[in-house]
């Protein structure tokens, strides 16, 4: 075989493998992307690495209490097309951020197999990260935070990426980051739900929500629609609708006869409860943001309701039903 015609079959054998992955994905039901440690010690995992338009992988925090990827400027690669659509989002944490709309394909380095949406999708560009006035103080992002990615169904000029994805794959997600009742776990999501990958969870609906900016041809529901009672130191309960939110670093409700505004006692019980699931779960309150904080708050928020907090994605694995609205639980 000649030097020429041994590279040409190289480049051959290249392209079928290529193909033969790209293949591979685009038939995969399910897949997993990593989920990373915060860099504040916390122990809990809820960032993932994108790459947007082409650039660089970067961190972004991953939050199913907000809708659509929001990536600074200067973290986008090349392939991005920026609009003059002025764009703003704020968070119930103070933050708010500035920028524009843009479109762009989003994938996730380090997925298995490779997992990025199949055409460019609306994100905003931010160009900068500002504070309400009525919270000055606000967290703004942290050092190596290039953006978040929000996860929720809730219609936007963004919408979440994971619902963009290709095939089977934007049918849902699972969130595996119960470190402290699997410690040996990899954190990761799931995308792409199957009859095998859900087996064993217990579900609760979620509000439709009528029609809106979302792409055509995917659902609108309203995540913080969730039935869920709370109680501290089994006293009476609080119900009200609620959002399970990695992106909270503590949980807040409600219960009758407790002043607002004040953290739940350390050493306290709290007892988090969704009727429809018949999901439980207790934690001793403590301190420690992402671990066992919680503080006593009425309905909150853009649409009113309760915050899970981080916190209950430490024990048990939930799931997230883009195709029939609901969301699971599972130990």
């Amino acid at each position: 075989m000649t030097k020429k015609a041994f590279g040409a079959r190289r480049l051959i054998m290249a392209a079928t493998v290529l193909l033969l992955s790209a293949t591979a994905a685009a038939a995969a039901e399910s897949a997993r992307i990593p989920l990373h440690e915060r860099p504040d010690g916390s122990g809990f995992a809820n960032l993932v690495s994108v790459s947007v338009g082409g650039g660089a992988p970067g961190a972004v925090l991953f939050d199913t209490g907000s809708t659509g990827l929001r990536i600074l400027e200067s973290a986008v690669g090349p392939d991005v097309r920026l609009t003059d659509t002025p764009l703003t989002y704020s968070y119930t944490s103070g933050n708010v951020l500035h920028g524009v709309l843009g479109y762009a394909r989003v994938a996730f380095p380090g997925s298995d197999p490779a997992v990025a949406t199949e055409r460019e999708i609306a994100i905003q560009v931010v160009r900068s990260v500002g504070c309400k006035p009525e919270k000055p103080r606000c967290p703004g992002w942290r050092h190596g935070q290039v953006g978040v990615m929000g996860a929720a169904y809730r219609p936007g000029a963004a919408f979440n990426p994971l619902a963009q994805l290709g095939g089977t794959l934007g049918n849902g997600f699972i969130v595996a980051a119960n470190d402290l009742t699997h410690p040996e776990l990899s954190p990761h999501l799931t995308v792409g739900l199957t009859a095998a990958n859900t087996a064993g969870f217990a579900f609760a609906p979620f509000d439709r929500i009528p029609d809106g900016e979302q792409p055509a041809g995917l659902k609108a529901w309203d995540t913080k629609s969730v039935h869920t009672c709370f109680s501290v130191d089994g006293g009476r309960e609080g119900c009200f609708g609620t959002v399970f939110d990695t992106g909270a670093a503590l949980g807040s409700f409600e219960v009758p006869g407790t002043p607002v505004g004040r953290l739940v006692k350390p050493g306290s019980v709290v007892t988090t409860r969704v009727p429809e699931a018949g999901m439980e779960l207790s934690v001793v309150a403590g301190l420690k943001p992402w671990h066992n904080r919680y503080r006593y708050e009425p309905p909150h928020g853009s649409v009113l309701g309760f915050n899970s907090g981080g916190l209950v994605f430490r024990s048990m694995e939930i799931a997230f039903d883009a195709e029939r609205g609901r969301i699971g639980f599972r130990r």
